[in-house]
């Protein structure tokens, strides 16, 4: 072994010593300050953990709060239009189903065309004749969907509007559109449901949903038109 082979060998020994002589004296002072200090030095290697504790609740609670917030806006935009159908068109559904001695026969006396395309607007006029004997016929506006002619019941718009509109059977017709406007929402739910489940089950509901909208579109337009 050549020399400086030898002197290498010796620091080595002599730092193995010197690291066990170090472990030697971390004894005997652990030792000799009691099973405190080493439930310390325990508590110290396990506090990087007890702190990752928290951190991981925090981000669950945030993921929690953003997923809870999104369905929250989800079914906002899906409930808006269910509310507004409903807020708009149920006065006329209960003028249509009871007139509340306001009803009457009109009998249409005009139509006027305006505009064209998106802007067309049709204005028909009629001769209202309440039921009520005290209560004077009177020339009025009234739905656009009739024919110049046309005679049928009738009783004044809800919230003051100044115009009749049908009631009756024609007048609960004629709101069915409008209402199964509500179904969209479901159906949405349901058709988004059974794209992400892959469910056949939800497929076919989500499309019987569809269908009945359309069949209630298409029967409130003839009969009640």
């Amino acid at each position: 072994m050549s020399k400086e082979a030898r002197g290498r060998e010796r620091r080595r020994r002599r730092a193995g010593a010197r690291e066990r002589e170090r472990a030697r004296e971390r004894e005997r002072v652990r030792a000799a300050a009691g099973p405190s200090a080493a439930d310390a030095g325990d508590a110290g290697d396990a506090a990087p953990e007890d702190a990752a504790g928290p951190r991981r609740w925090t981000a669950r609670i945030g993921e929690a709060l953003l997923i809870a917030f999104g369905v929250l806006m989800l079914l906002g935009a899906l409930g808006f239009p269910v509310v507004l159908v409903v807020t708009v068109t149920l006065p006329e559904l209960r003028t249509a189903l009871d007139p509340r001695g306001e009803g009457g026969t009109a009998t249409v006396l005009s139509c006027r065309e305006y505009g064209a395309g998106r802007n067309a607007r049709r204005d028909c006029e009629a001769r209202f004749v309440p039921d009520d004997p005290a209560r004077p016929p009177v020339v009025i506006q009234t739905v656009a969907d009739v024919e110049v002619g046309e005679t049928f019941r009738a009783a004044p718009a809800p919230g003051g509007i100044q115009h009749v509109i049908p009631i009756g059977e024609r007048g609960v017709w004629r709101l069915v559109p409008l209402f199964s406007l509500i179904l969209v929402t479901p159906a949405i739910l349901v058709v988004c449901a059974g794209l992400v489940s892959g469910s056949w089950l939800l497929k076919g509901a989500g499309i019987a949903l569809v269908a009945v909208i359309a069949a209630a579109v298409t029967a409130g337009f003839v009969l009640g038109g």
